[in-house]
Formats: C-alpha cells, structure tokens, sequence
C-alpha cells in the first residue's frame, strides 16, 4: 500500500515538473515521501496547520506571498500527465480564473489552481466541488472547470483499484514499484 502511495506521488511530481511548474511543495509525509520528493527537485514543507484544509489554505498563502498563484494536485491520480496541468493552466487564462479539476465519483475536488490574492478557501473532501464553486461565486470570480481523466480518477476506496486496473492492466503493480526507481533519467 505504501509503494503504491508512494508510486501515485511520483506521477503527480513528475507531471507537474514536466508541466515546467517552477516550484513544487509537498506537505507532509514520512522520510520516505520526503526522500522521494526532493529527489525529484521538489520543496518539502512541513504541516502548516491542524488540518488538510488549514494546512492547503496556509499554503497558499505562502505562495500568494511570494507573487505566484497556487496550484493544488491531489497525490492520488494515478492517470495525471503533464497535459492535465497544461490544462488547468490553460483554463486558468493566465490566472485569471479559479480553476477547478472535479472528482469523478464524491463531489471532491483534485485540483485547484487560484489566483494571487484570491481569498479562496480550501475545503477539501466529499462535496468539496460545490463548496469550491459556491465561495468562487460568493468571492464574484469567474470559475474554469478542468474535467479529464488524469484530473478526475483519484483513488479514494478499494473499488477504485478494481477500476483502475481494468482501465490499465499492470498499472498498480507498475505504481508500487516506480519508488524502488528513484529519480527518473532525464
């Protein structure tokens, strides 16, 4: 379970390097996520509040502090590709937009792209996305909507797997062993 957790971050970082995302944090995580992390070029931060949401909404701030927008990607896509990033920023309009990548299956959302500045509050979890629409609403900001495959098959229950490995045979166990890699050979 660990290697395939670990094996869907890997993607994730991957994807958003390739995407050429500047800057890149992982919150949290053992050693082993740390380890993995920075040896694909990524930050590691520490937990920055008392909860996912706190914690995302922390880390927003910190980049809206720095002048950028901020840009959340679950950890468990295993479908992500760089062109779902290049979607989201696409759909951004230069930042322009909160941009929003909806689960497939609980309402969650598993990505959020949203601009310096932006009060937007993470409210991550089941029925997420509505929430997300409705305080962009409230906030009076224009809302993209990013929907693809890589962006909206998360791994959230056993069932998931099932799904997963009919729509890519070998894929988990290909994910539980990309760890073992390490740093890919650019």
């Amino acid at each position: 379970r660990a290697g395939l957790a670990l094996g869907m971050l890997r993607r994730v970082i991957l994807a958003i390097k390739a995407a050429s995302i500047e800057t890149v944090w992982v919150v949290g995580g053992d050693d082993r996520v740390r380890n993995m992390a920075r040896g694909l070029g990524a930050e590691c931060l520490d937990e920055l509040g008392e909860d996912l949401n706190d914690t995302l909404k922390k880390a927003f701030e910190l980049a809206f502090e720095q002048g950028k927008s901020a840009l959340y990607v679950a950890g468990d896509l295993p479908f992500l590709k760089p062109s779902d990033i290049h979607s989201m920023l696409q759909a951004s309009r230069s930042q322009g937009n909160v941009t929003l990548a909806p689960a497939r299956r609980d309402g969650g959302t598993n990505s959020i792209l949203v601009p310096v500045g932006v009060p937007l509050q993470p409210e991550l979890g089941r029925g997420s996305f509505m929430k997300h629409l409705t305080q962009a609403a409230r906030l009076e900001k224009s809302v993209a909507i990013n929907s693809s495959q890589g962006l909206g098959f998360d791994l959230d229950v056993v069932d998931d797997l099932e799904t997963f490995q009919h729509m890519e045979p070998g894929l988990l166990e290909r994910l539980a062993n990309e760890p073992k890699l390490g740093p890919p050979s650019l």
